[in-house]
């Protein structure tokens, strides 16, 4: 039997797949060496080496990012990624109604005391939103002191707008975050908040609407938390496929792990969704690495003739020392991050220099 390195699950010497995350048995190999403790003699670390060397840098000068650059994932705020992609997740339902309603009419018969009312409460729901409502308030006190009906109904028009946009978008910033989690986790009960909240805004009921938005938030600030390193790993494996894809290369032999730990994920297993999570970035790894490689001598050639004091290629320099010590550092999301920005920075270079 032969242990698999990403679920780590026993298979048959003979399979050709991992029985458990369907990871080739030919990768296995590769896999553990990408997970070794260290890339120092790597064949992407050596033509980093190769390229500073030819421009005049240090290879061994090499830019270490702040925070936990030992770690194989960057942590970085998890609320703030880009969008996973939903697959089959629903978006929460939305109201048919536009974003901001008609006002409501005023209740017959209704005179300044109940416009009064209105107005307070709606600045109260705007404080709670961070708006800054002194005029507002300074204009209701003077249209009650002259008992103006006319300007205090003015007055509740214009900050029921006003507060209405703060609700708004409060409730579309609480649905992006519901949308970086779906892909990964079940959120059916921030759905409902979020249904309910829409349902609110929608019928003119500010109030009710920042309650639902702010148990959404509640609730997502909770999921976050917990999901917060499947979330990285996922959202890294992603940016990985995307260069394969970029670089000419094929992901497919890193799908059926990554597919495993994201179902693991959706069936609440945090702890294992991680470990398979983390091993199939491993495995995108090392199916990159050919790649990357490749890449770097086009860069190389780019790169023919120059110095690193030259003032044009001193991104680019900057770019290969902090990918080099990323990749040292097995921090393998934060290396293709900046892999894609030293790859544009090469771009913009001019044609290579003879020497």
């Amino acid at each position: 039997m032969v242990s698999c390195p990403v679920c780590g699950d026993e298979n048959p010497i003979d399979a050709v797949n991992c029985r458990s995350c369907q990871l080739a048995t030919s990768l296995f190999e590769p896999v553990r060496e990408a997970a070794g403790p260290s890339a120092g003699d790597s064949d992407d670390t050596r033509a980093i080496a190769e390229i500073l060397a030819a421009v005049g840098a240090e290879p061994e000068e090499l830019d270490l990012p702040s925070g936990n650059a030992g770690s194989m994932v960057l942590l970085t705020s998890q609320a703030r990624f880009p969008a996973l992609p939903r697959g089959e997740v629903p978006s929460p339902p939305r109201s048919g109604t536009p974003l901001l309603p008609v006002l409501p009419m005023l209740l017959p018969g209704s005179g300044l005391s109940l416009v009064q009312r209105q107005v307070e409460e709606l600045l109260q729901v705007g404080r709670r939103e961070g708006l800054d409502l002194k005029e507002t308030d300074q204009r209701m006190l003077s249209a009650l002191k002259a008992e103006d009906r006319t300007t205090l109904d003015d007055v509740r028009r214009s900050v029921f707008v006003q507060v209405a946009a703060a609700v708004a978008e409060d409730l579309e910033i609480q649905s992006a975050r519901r949308n970086e989690l779906a892909a990964l986790v079940p959120t059916g009960s921030i759905d409902a908040e979020l249904a309910s909240g829409r349902t609110s805004f929608a019928t003119g009921d500010l109030s009710g609407a920042v309650r639902r938005a702010r148990q959404a938030s509640d609730g997502l600030s909770t999921l976050e938390e917990r999901w917060a390193t499947c979330q990285i790993l996922t959202t890294e494996a992603d940016l990985m496929v995307e260069t394969i894809r970029e670089l000419g290369e094929d992901p497919g032999p890193a799908l059926g792990p990554l597919a495993e730990g994201r179902r693991l994920a959706r069936a609440g297993g945090s702890d294992r969704a991680e470990r398979v999570l983390a091993g199939a970035n491993q495995v995108l790894w090392a199916l990159l690495v050919p790649g990357l490689t490749a890449s770097l001598q086009v860069i190389r050639q780019r790169l023919h003739g120059r110095s690193a004091t030259s003032l044009e290629i001193a991104p680019v320099v900057r770019e290969l020392r902090q990918l080099g010590a990323l990749i040292r550092r097995r921090n393998f999301g934060a290396a293709v991050t900046t892999y894609r920005r030293l790859r544009t920075a090469a771009a913009t270079l001019s044609g290579s220099t003879s020497t």
